[in-house]
């Protein structure tokens, strides 16, 4: 039987509360600094200098502004690294538009919507709704970079220009979504071939939308004095580098595929394969892939865990858990409590390593050069340990015997 709160439980709370002190403290702290800042460890800042035995090649630090395109800076980050170890081509001065590939990133997301509306049986508003919020979204994966260049290649910033400030995301889905859900009501009550006729005029609406916002992308560039496509430069000059590269987490896959940290492939064709392997074993292929000139894509829950002052990633900078009494509990419960989710992904370009162990990691972050490392981080070790997601390595340093 459920039971109301009376008063004398909220008397008995204030004088529970009033009892120990440190609440007081803790309660004026927090109204003085705001809650991250009162929880910072100050014997942690301490702790941290910014030096690394091991570090690939610094290249231009991103920002994203407000796209929510980290991923694919992490990835463009990756691809500059295999072009500087693959080819002779000078990648300090080719940077590629994040945005090209965002803009098909969207446009792919649309065609395998509309084509889930061609296969519905009895498609309603309810379905269009549920279907269009579900697939239409700023989310991304290394993978899903991955097969967007495979597709339609790499692309000179130079060539389509990335947003600026004025752009607003969270805006740009909300009415994209909506222009698309007000557009495929007209498929109601139609037969499956008809629905298909009117896929090709639905999708140049939402080509058009993309364009309008985000460019429309050029079919061919100059480069080294000759007139080339996207593809062509990718095929060229990247090959088939990118499927040497293979997602791997520490969690159980189990535990990864049942959280709000899973982003399963929706469109393309082909499925990301994820392997579960030890977070020792990720160590080390860490180590390897950072020795030979390849930076590491991950992911991460970095919202209560990013000091953008000191920038540092570490579960313990910020001492929330003991702020505000918050009970530890094993990562894999954390992730399937949505304690642990994917909101962020960056790059490990560097490693300290003290007696073949890791004390730190170098990180390149996509928020433009902000705080004390001008947009380079530091990483701890407990933090890949307990909130990376997931790893982006070369297959030939991860043991597949699995």
């Amino acid at each position: 039987m459920n039971t109301e709160i009376e008063l004398e439980h909220i008397e008995e709370f204030q004088r529970q509360y009033v009892k120990n002190e440190k609440n007081k403290k803790i309660e004026e702290r927090i109204k003085e600094l705001g809650i991250k800042k009162a929880s910072i460890d100050e014997t942690q800042k301490e702790a941290f200098q910014f030096e690394f035995n091991i570090e690939v090649p610094e290249t231009k630090i991103y920002n994203q502004l407000g796209s929510h395109q980290c991923n694919t800076y992490a990835f463009l980050r990756v691809v500059k690294d295999i072009l500087r170890k693959n080819t002779k081509l000078n990648v300090e001065k080719l940077d590629f538009s994040s945005n090209y590939i965002n803009f098909f990133d969207k446009l792919e997301k649309a065609n395998i919507l509309y084509n889930s509306f061609i296969d519905c049986p009895n498609l309603s508003l309810e379905k269009i709704n549920h279907n269009t919020n579900r697939y239409i979204g700023s989310f991304g994966t290394f993978h899903f970079c991955r097969e967007i260049v495979n597709k339609y290649g790499l692309l000179p910033k130079k060539d389509m220009e990335e947003v600026n400030k004025n752009y607003n995301d969270s805006l740009t889905i909300e009415l994209l979504r909506a222009k698309i859900k007000c557009d495929a009501i007209s498929l109601i009550g139609l037969p499956k071939e008809e629905r298909q006729k009117k896929k090709e005029n639905l999708m140049y609406e939402v080509y058009q939308f993309l364009s309008k916002i985000y460019g429309n992308p050029p079919t061919s560039f100059e480069f080294q004095g000759t007139r080339t496509t996207p593809l062509q430069f990718k095929k060229q000059y990247l090959e088939d580098a990118l499927e040497e590269y293979i997602t791997v987490t520490s969690f159980s896959k189990e535990t990864l595929f049942s959280s709000y940290s899973f982003i399963p492939n929706i469109y393309l064709n082909t499925n990301e394969t994820i392997l579960e392997v030890s977070i020792d074993q990720i160590k080390k292929s860490i180590i390897k892939q950072l020795s030979d000139g390849i930076s590491v894509w991950f992911s991460a829950e970095e919202s209560t865990t990013l000091d953008y002052d000191e920038n540092v990633l570490d579960n313990h900078f910020y001492n929330l858990n003991e702020l505000l009494n918050i009970k530890k509990i094993p990562k894999e419960q954390k992730m399937r409590l949505d304690l642990i989710n994917y909101d962020h992904a960056m790059c490990i370009t560097g490693v300290l390593l003290e007696n073949d162990k890791i004390k730190q990691l170098k990180v390149d972050n996509s928020f433009g050069k902000h705080g004390k490392y001008r947009g380079q981080l530091i990483m701890t070790p407990y933090f890949l340990e307990n909130s990376v997601i997931t790893t982006i390595i070369n297959k030939k340093y991860i043991n597949e015997k699995k």
